[in-house]
């Protein structure tokens, strides 16, 4: 029986801000008053585009092929980020994340280009949830808790996110263990002509 593996297209974030937001999430868990969640590791921090579930090994050439062919052309750009928000909402939230901003639908188109590249070899994609540019924080332990009053009078750090490559990511769970992810490819986005799209430029944080 052929092995299958857990997949998903994600923007990676920078060192730079991994750095940054890993600083803020360290205080926030110190805080005695913390919310009781389980708090995801900064290692394991990305943009999912699209989650694939689990595929066949030998899939995964084509898979990458087509993503190269769907998104030519993308230019790479970055995006604000900092907003903090809850899944399904503050009041009994289950997933606490760090926002990354798409007023102008980049995101979003890039995710649509990445999830109909693949449906016709992920038919899963086909049904799959509504795009939102996110990075999972932390989830909660209990079915949902309210977090308004903690959102209340936090927040993340505002700085930008890269969006200058596309990874193929496979998922390796532990029993015990935070999941640890391997890129199994990566579709680069060529910086538009002029563009300064250096580390030094993200690193700028405040908040």
């Amino acid at each position: 029986m052929t092995e299958s593996w857990r997949c998903f297209v994600a923007v990676p974030l920078s060192e730079a801000l991994v750095g940054a937001l890993a600083r803020t999430v360290t205080d926030w868990r110190a805080d005695p008053a913390a919310p009781d969640l389980r708090w995801t590791e900064p290692a394991g921090w990305h943009l999912t585009l699209a989650f694939l579930g689990d595929i066949d090994p030998e899939a995964v050439p084509s898979l990458l092929e087509a993503l190269r062919s769907a998104l030519d052309g993308y230019p790479a750009w970055r995006a604000d980020t900092g907003e903090l928000g809850t899944f399904p909402g503050p009041l009994r939230a289950r997933v606490l994340w760090y926002g990354v901003g798409d007023a102008d639908g980049r995101l979003a188109r890039l995710a649509h280009a990445a999830r109909t590249s693949l449906a016709p070899l992920v038919p899963s994609l086909r049904s799959g949830s509504p795009f939102r540019a996110h990075v999972t924080l932390a989830r909660a332990r209990q079915s949902g808790i309210d977090l308004g009053a903690w959102l209340a009078v936090h927040a993340g750090p505002r700085s930008s996110l890269r969006v200058d490559q596309v990874v193929l990511y496979r998922s390796l769970l532990g029993a015990g263990r935070p999941p640890r992810y391997e890129s199994l490819g990566a579709v680069a986005l060529p910086a538009p002509r002029g563009a300064i799209m250096d580390a030094e430029a993200e690193a700028s944080t405040d908040g």
